[in-house]
């Protein structure tokens, strides 16, 4: 399995419970205490299952320990089919076990990226968020054996996706979700085929199941390269209706006379990354649409530079960011 969708794979149980704590001030009261409790419950219970992922006809599962505790964060994830592989996060700390080549990566995360940015938008005001989304409760199903409330996420135009969660009725867990295109139609689920909430993981499932003897070990220590910028020569205007930028980043790429720029945009929901990277003799280039699954890139040539723009958004919103990106040396927009 590619680590592309591998990564995918994570999303679930790292990002989707989080995320949508954002935007629940912006429901009504019915689909605010649903959401409401379900960014508490991601926060405070244990549990551990199987998760079934599914994207382009292609099946993937995979095993999840989740432990949320006074003493932080913790997740265990292993691979069942295709490649293995086994992920252990606690807090900021990731580790990942591949036996076929018998590696270790070990990285310790600077900068915790979207994942905290939209948690912490919880206590935010969300007019404007109410704007682009629509937030409607539907029917209770059953998902893992389990009754669940589903709510619908749905845009109001065709800038971003919406998404179809599965809420546990008794325990607030985020049980399924569903992205949804433009025309409602379904991108990607994700599913726990069981589950099991417990009050404390047992020992012998936080071990993992290699000790990593024989292996080699790679550690990326925080990137000191990489620093958090406040002003830059690029300019976006206008942003697609909703988003604003909620981080930037400057990073000094090996072999590369000058440093490139990463800037994060965001919804609340959606989240879509900018690269700006100063072109050097003979170094190859990329013009137009790349679909990647659910994540669309768009890649243009300005200023000498190569603007490519990635996100899970339509591709038609990358594309019309990425023409909107003008570069004024000189002038610093912040």
């Amino acid at each position: 399995m590619s680590s592309f969708f591998f990564s995918r794979l994570l999303l679930p149980t790292f990002i989707f419970a989080s995320c949508f704590s954002s935007v629940a001030q912006a429901a009504d009261q019915a689909t605010l205490d649903v959401l409401m409790r379900m960014q508490t419950a991601s926060e405070n219970i244990n549990y551990h299952g199987t998760l079934v992922f599914l994207q382009n006809g292609q099946v993937q599962s995979m095993r999840v320990v989740h432990k949320a505790d006074g003493t932080g964060r913790f997740e265990r994830l292993i691979n069942l089919n295709g490649v293995a592989r086994e992920v252990v996060r606690k807090d900021n700390l990731l580790i990942c076990y591949m036996p076929d080549s018998k590696e270790v990566m070990v990285s310790r995360q600077k900068f915790k990226g979207n994942v905290n940015v939209l948690t912490q938008l919880a206590g935010n005001d969300f007019a404007e968020l109410q704007k682009n989304y629509e937030f409607t409760l539907e029917t209770v199903e059953r998902i893992a054996g389990r009754e669940a409330q589903r709510v619908l996420i749905q845009p109001k135009d065709n800038l971003r996706y919406g998404y179809r969660l599965w809420v546990d009725n008794e325990k607030s867990i985020l049980l399924k979700s569903d992205l949804l295109n433009e025309r409602g139609e379904s991108l990607e689920q994700a599913m726990f085929a069981d589950i099991a909430i417990v009050d404390r993981i047992p020992e012998n499932l936080l071990q993992p199941t290699s000790t990593g003897d024989g292996f080699t070990w790679y550690e990326r220590e925080s990137d000191s390269s990489t620093s958090m910028i406040s002003d830059s020569d690029w300019k976006i205007e206008p942003l697609p209706k909703g988003f604003t930028v909620s981080s930037r980043f400057r990073h000094q790429m090996l072999g590369a006379s000058v440093p490139s720029e990463h800037w994060v945009l965001s919804d609340g929901l959606a989240n879509i990354s900018i690269y700006f990277e100063k072109l050097t003799d003979g170094q190859d280039t990329f013009e137009g649409i790349s679909p990647m699954g659910v994540v669309n890139a768009f890649g243009i040539l300005n200023a000498k530079h190569q603007i490519t723009v990635i996100g899970e958004v339509p591709a038609g919103t990358v594309e019309q960011l990425a023409r909107s990106v003008t570069f004024s040396p000189g002038v610093k927009n912040d």
